[in-house]
C-alpha cells in the first residue's frame, strides 16, 4: 500500500493522507522522508484537522467517576469520548454510539488499572479534572495542581512548567487557541493574598494577578489585570467554562476589597455573580453581566454552565430549592452582550444533573442512576447513551475536533481556523 501511494500525484497523496487516522499517519512518518516532512507541516496538520473529523457525529469528552470512593476503596474515574449521531430518530431512545475510553500512558504518573484511573488518598478533592479540550488536545489539572497536556490520538503529553507567580497558593485556569498568534494557551487568575490590620478588626483582600502559558514558547508570563478591579472591588472567577474564538470565559463574582471584620466577609461574601472574559487578541479582561432574572432568584441555589449553541453564547443549568430540582433555564446572549430568555421547564423527572447543550435542542445529562442521557426539549423526550457512572463528578465537552496530530511539544502549529 505504501508503495501505491508512493507513486500518486503529490496533490492526490494529500488528499489521501489528510482523511486517515492519527494512528496511521504516526506509523507512515516513518516510512517516507517527504511523508514525515509533509505530516509535520502545519498546513497539512489543519487540513487533516478538519477534513478527518466528520459532520455526522458529535463528539463528546466525558469525564466520570466509575467505582466510588468508600473508606476501604479508592475513587476510580474514567475518561472516555463519546461519538452520537447528528441526525434525530424519534423512535430510537437508544441511538448506535461508539464509546472510546481513553489510555493514558503510566509515564504520565498516573495509577491505571486498565483504562481506570484510581485517585489517591481518601477525600474527595483530590481529583483529576479536564481545564478544556482544543483540536485534540486535552489539558488536565492532576490533584496536586500540575497542568498536562495530552493529545490521546498520537498519545503525546506534555508536562507545564510551574508557574511563573511562584508564591500563589491557587488558581482558577482555563485552556484554549489564540487564532492571534495561532498557538495554544493556559490563562490563571490567582489570589495575591490577603492582610488583617487594626488587631484583626479590618480585614484587606489584595486584587487578583494573571499569568499566561504558551505552548510555542513554553513558557509563562505575567499579564495586566486591569479591569479586574475598581477602586473598591475586586472581580475573580469561579469556575472555567469555555474559550471561544480567542476570548476565555468564566464565571465569577465581585467582592469588596475591604471588609471591617472577617465575620462581614462570611456573611456577605459576594456583591454580584459576573461572568469574567479574556481576549487573547487584545490581551485584556474584562466582566459582563448575567440575566438581570437572575436577582429574581431569591434564595434558589444555582448550578450553571457556559457554552456555544447554535452559534450563541448559551447560559443554562438547574435551579435548586433545597435538594430538589426546581426547574431548567437557558438564557442566551446577543451580539451586543444582552441576555433573553431561551426557555424554562419546571420538571424534568428522573435527572439531576445537566452536562452540555447539543444539536438544536437537546441537553446532555445525567440520570439519576448515573446513566448518560440525551433529552430533547422540544420533544420531552429522553435518549440514553451507552455510558454510565456511579455516584461522583461529572465533565463533558463538546469536541469539534477530536482526533488530531496536533503536537504537544510546541513542534507544530494549527495555521487557520475555520471558527
Amino acid at each position: 500500500m505504501a508503495e501505491l501511494i508512493c507513486k500518486m500525484p503529490e496533490e492526490m497523496t494529500l488528499q489521501f493522507l489528510s482523511r486517515l487516522p492519527p494512528k496511521s499517519l504516526m506509523r507512515f512518518k516513518c516510512i517516507h522522508k517527504s511523508w514525515y516532512a509533509l505530516i509535520n507541516n502545519p498546513k497539512f496538520i489543519d487540513k487533516h484537522l478538519h477534513l478527518y473529523n466528520k459532520d455526522s457525529y458529535t463528539c463528546f469528552l466525558l469525564k466520570r467517576s466509575v467505582v466510588a470512593r468508600t473508606q476501604t476503596i479508592k475513587e476510580e474515574i474514567l475518561f472516555s469520548f463519546l461519538y452520537a449521531p447528528n441526525h434525530n430518530d424519534d423512535e430510537d431512545s437508544h441511538p448506535h454510539c461508539v464509546v472510546e475510553d481513553i489510555y493514558f500512558p503510566t509515564a504520565m504518573g498516573l495509577k491505571t488499572k486498565g483504562h481506570n484511573i484510581e485517585l489517591p488518598g481518601s477525600y474527595g478533592g483530590e481529583t483529576i479534572y479536564i481545564l478544556g479540550h482544543c483540536d485534540g488536545i486535552i489539558c488536565l489539572v492532576y490533584h496536586s495542581g500540575g497542568l498536562v497536556f495530552y493529545n490521546p490520538s498520537i498519545r503525546e503529553f506534555k508536562i507545564i512548567p510551574p508557574s511563573c507567580l511562584t508564591e500563589s497558593f491557587s488558581c482558577v485556569g482555563g485552556f484554549g487557541y489564540d487564532p492571534k498568534c495561532k498557538d495554544y494557551k493556559v490563562v490563571n487568575i490567582v489570589p495575591s493574598g490577603e492582610d488583617s490590620y487594626d488587631h484583626n478588626q479590618r480585614l484587606v483582600i489584595y486584587p487578583p494577578r494573571a499569568e499566561v502559558y504558551t505552548l510555542g514558547t513554553d513558557s509563562w508570563r505575567q499579564i495586566k489585570i486591569d479591569y479586574l478591579e475598581t477602586e473598591t472591588t475586586s472581580f475573580w472567577p469561579d469556575i472555567y467554562q469555555m474559550c471561544y474564538k480567542g476570548v476565555f470565559y468564566w464565571l465569577g463574582h465581585e467582592q469588596d476589597k475591604e471588609y471591617l471584620c472577617y465575620y462581614d466577609r462570611l456573611s456577605s461574601p459576594s456583591i454580584r455573580d459576573v461572568i469574567l472574559l479574556y481576549d487573547t487578541g487584545e490581551e485584556v479582561f474584562r466582566t459582563r453581566l448575567l440575566p438581570d432574572s437572575f436577582k429574581d432568584l431569591g434564595l434558589h441555589a444555582l448550578s450553571m454552565s457556559l457554552t456555544v449553541w447554535n452559534g450563541s453564547i448559551a447560559l443554562f443549568g438547574f435551579t435548586y430549592w433545597g435538594p430538589d430540582i426546581e426547574s431548567f433555564k437557558i438564557w442566551m446572549m446577543d451580539d451586543f452582550g444582552s441576555w433573553t430568555k431561551h426557555l424554562t421547564y419546571e420538571t424534568i423527572m428522573g435527572i439531576y444533573l445537566s452536562l452540555v447543550l447539543w444539536r438544536s435542542d437537546d441537553v446532555v445529562m445525567v440520570a439519576n442512576d448515573g446513566r448518560i442521557v440525551s433529552y430533547s426539549l422540544s420533544r420531552d423526550r429522553v435518549r440514553y447513551f451507552p455510558i454510565q457512572g456511579v455516584w461522583g463528578t461529572y465533565q463533558a465537552f463538546v469536541c469539534v475536533n477530536s482526533n488530531s496530530i496536533v503536537s504537544v511539544k510546541g513542534g507544530n502549529k494549527v495555521e487557520s481556523r475555520y471558527i
